[in-house]
Order: C-alpha cells, then structure tokens, then sequence
C-alpha cells in the first residue's frame, strides 16, 4: 500500500481473528470512529464456532485484572457474570526451595470457559452492527490502495488488515507470505482436565498453583480450579504428552 492516512467516511478495516483482541480492536474502532463523525465497515473473520463449543482454544480460562474495569470502562461491555465458573483467590507459587502464597483482597480473578467467554463478546460485536463472518484467511493481496482478504469462503477488499491471530500457524503463515510478519518465539503448551469429585474440589479451594520447574524441559505447570473440574497445563519450549504425564504424577 501507498502509505497510511486517516481512514476515510465509508472505510473499511478487516480483523483477522475473533479473540478478545480482536473483538476488542472491532470495539473500541468502532468507538472511536463514531466519535469522529465517521462509519467504518469492520468485519472480523474467525474460523472457529464457538456457540455449542464446537471449537476449543488452547487456553487456562482465567481472567485477571484489570480485564473487567477495561471492559466496563474502555468499551462499555459489561463482565459477563453468569460465565463466571470460580473466583481465584489467589496463587500459590511452588518451588524446590520455596513456597509462595500470594494473594490481593483488591483485585480478583475469573476462571470461566474461553469458549464461552469468546461466544458473548462476538455476540456483542454482532449487538453492535459489527459484520462477524465465519472463515478462516488462505491468503492476502496488496494493492496500492486496498488488500484483498481472500478466505475460504468469502474474498473482501479493505483499507486496513489487522492481524489478531495469536500464534495461530495457519494464519500465521499467510501474514509471513504476504508481509515481512514473522510468528514469534513462544512457549509451546499442554492442556488436560481432572475430575476429582466434589469433596475434592471442595478441599483444593480458590487457588491456582504453579508449579516452577528447573528440570524435564518444563518452564512451568499450573493446576486451576474450575467449576467441577481440575485444569491442567504445562508449557516449555517442546512439551510433550510424556512430560505432562510425568507432571501429573
């Protein structure tokens, strides 16, 4: 493209990804282009449904703050209270040599469902008269005054792509075709769930723990409480199904 100006009355800006980064870039452009005086057309793509939790996220499912007062405060969305599985009270830090409880009466955390939570706030994009298109992007084409967003089942022509894929490998792979975008170094990770009964949950308590690990290729592990259930995650450079078996014992 030429260069970037002010987006124009009638301009419309493409966001690859319907996560609570995207959804909140809709948003909050949305804001601010009707206080400007302007109507932008902002479409999000996202290629996984989340209603009937048909798709998952590789995601703990925790909301810390100050998540909610950016909500309420920066884009007038209210907490979805009703998704709320369990208040953290806290964290519990271990290891080898110490053990660290940390914990702040002022601020809490949320543990919830992120498929459900990524549900509502697409909901509220669509509430919103945002355009929220199920698909996922194959490939972009630069023009000298637009791109063209082709996926695989609709091709749109925008002023402005924004990419708010995560550490998606699909979409970051076309983002590097097309653009000098390369994905960053991060931590890979593992996810499980352990049932162990309402006594038990009830004993474990608010807490997460987590677990920091100097040996078997583990940067960390964490157990968080949910509403019935134990999530479980490990992540490192190269986890594997053997290491979160051998962190589970």
């Amino acid at each position: 493209m030429s260069g970037m100006g002010p987006l124009l009355n009638g301009g419309r800006v493409v966001i690859v990804g319907g996560g609570p980064g995207g959804v909140a870039c809709a948003l909050l452009l949305h804001q601010l282009s009707r206080e400007a005086g302007r109507s932008l057309r902002i479409t999000i793509l996202e290629g996984k449904q989340f209603s009937g939790a048909r798709h998952h996220n590789l995601c703990v499912g925790v909301l810390s703050p100050p998540l909610q007062t950016l909500l309420a405060e920066r884009l007038q969305v209210c907490f979805p209270a009703k998704l709320e599985h369990r208040e953290i009270a806290g964290y519990v830090l271990h290891s080898p040599r110490a053990l660290v409880v940390l914990n702040d009466p002022h601020e809490r955390s949320v543990a919830l469902r992120r498929v459900q939570f990524d549900e509502y706030m697409l909901g509220v994009a669509r509430e919103r008269g945002l355009e929220v298109i199920r698909a996922r992007v194959v490939d972009l084409d630069f023009h000298a005054e637009r791109v063209v967003v082709y996926s695989d089942n609709v091709a749109l022509e925008a002023d402005v792509v924004v990419g708010a894929f995560g550490l998606d490998e699909g979409s970051a792979t076309v983002f590097g075709r097309s653009t000098g975008y390369r994905k960053p170094e991060a931590l890979s990770s593992i996810v499980t769930r352990f049932h162990p009964g309402p006594e038990s949950m009830a004993s474990f308590g608010g807490r997460i723990h987590a677990f920091l690990r100097s040996d078997s290729g583990i940067e960390f592990g964490a157990v968080t409480p949910k509403d019935d259930h134990l999530t479980i995650n490990i992540a490192g450079r190269a986890v594997s199904d053997e290491q979160m078996a051998a962190f589970l014992r």
